[in-house]
């Protein structure tokens, strides 16, 4: 990992960053036998298995007459336009044309390479001669043995580049959470993270000394918190947050926990996908240790991320229509901006053509400690 200075501020990024692998879907969300239809980055796809339950992505648009293909039948490994009946096979080449033996060279439609890993369907949006699967981020899926986890998704009017702003810079916590994630850690906006540099992506990584817990009993027990996550090209968020008891920092003299054993803990994994400039499909998953975990905590940790989500959904909308009243006027660099423009400085390396080495091993493998 490289050290992040102040000095890596940046101005605006290109619209998209092709070239990663961006989550188009949960598995769950695509059944044997019925195709879905998506849009990411503005083109429009069409999921579907095959007939041994491989997923396939397609343009959704029939080279026809451009009928979506998402309204189409699966019959196999193929898919038919239910226009005029053209059949398309999983590289996209037309296979079928009723009433008509030759089938020209341009009835191909786009196929996109897709990998299926820890509960998200990931899409590659660069160009194919780029692919690389060792670019994928490896994250935390909903049947991992050491966490509960529940997932969901919303749309938010925004551009995406402004979620992703917000994951990195956890300092809005203290204000627009005040009573959902920022509760019982009052020194969100004041502590600074040890923000570092990884392939293609960021660590974050604070004490949050002073904080609560909700005790056995109800009662508020003091404890720090310790506060880790990776950001990582394009959009992906991988939290870990856990509860130490109180005066834990100071006696570590304010360095990570190793393999200290947590009263607490919970992960959370959160995809950022682009759809159009102006909308963003967010994707999240939260849940808290296996070891400690009830189902009253399970949903109750569910039910306050998702509050805090809608809170994150209305500061990001007003945001993007205060931009749009004046898209000239360049916004305010501070403190707390640090890994945000950490971030954009990858992005904008991805988007020139660098930074294109692999994730590495994800070091948070479920249940250890850094």
């Amino acid at each position: 990992m490289t050290a992040i200075t102040a000095n890596d501020d940046l101005g605006k990024l290109s619209s998209y960053v092709p070239n990663c692998w961006y989550v188009a879907a949960w598995d769950y969300e695509l059944p044997s036998g019925k195709p879905i239809s998506r849009q990411l980055l503005e083109q429009p796809l069409v999921l579907y298995r095959d007939g041994r339950g491989k997923v396939v992505v397609l343009e959704d648009r029939c080279a026809h007459r451009f009928a979506p293909l998402s309204l189409g039948r699966i019959e196999g490994d193929d898919i038919r336009c239910l226009y005029h009946g053209l059949r398309f096979g999983p590289t996209g080449r037309c296979l079928e044309i009723p009433n008509q033996d030759l089938i020209p060279e341009r009835a191909v439609v786009r196929s996109y390479p897709v990998i299926e890993r820890e509960s998200w369907i990931w899409v590659w949006m660069g160009d194919p001669a780029d692919v690389d699967a060792g670019l994928i981020p490896e994250t935390v899926g909903l049947a991992h043995p050491d966490w509960r986890m529940k997932s969901g998704q919303m749309d938010i009017e925004a551009n995406w580049e402004l979620l992703n702003d917000n994951l990195c810079d956890l300092s809005h916590l203290a204000y627009v959470h005040p009573t959902t994630l920022g509760r019982g850690a009052p020194s969100w906006a004041d502590s600074v993270p040890a923000t570092s540099r990884l392939p293609r992506g960021i660590r974050s990584e604070r004490w949050l000394p002073g904080s609560t817990i909700p005790g056995p009993d109800g009662a508020e027990v003091a404890v720090d918190q310790w506060n880790t996550y990776d950001f990582l090209a394009p959009g992906i968020f991988l939290l870990e947050n856990r509860s130490y008891p109180s005066g834990t920092a100071a006696r570590l003299d304010f360095k990570g926990p190793g393999g200290l054993e947590p009263i607490t803990a919970l992960f959370s994994a959160q995809a950022v996908t682009p759809i159009s400039e102006r909308l963003t499909r967010y994707f999240y998953s939260i849940g808290p240790s296996a070891r400690t975990a009830t189902p009253h905590q399970i949903d109750a940790i569910f039910r306050m991320a998702e509050a805090a989500f809608e809170e994150d959904r209305v500061i990001e909308t007003a945001q993007q229509r205060v931009l749009d009243q004046d898209p000239s006027r360049r916004m305010l660099t501070v403190s707390t901006d640090l890994a945000l423009n950490a971030m954009r400085k990858v992005m904008r390396e991805i988007a020139t053509g660098g930074g294109h080495s692999g994730q590495g091993k994800k070091a948070r493998d479920a249940g250890a400690s850094r």
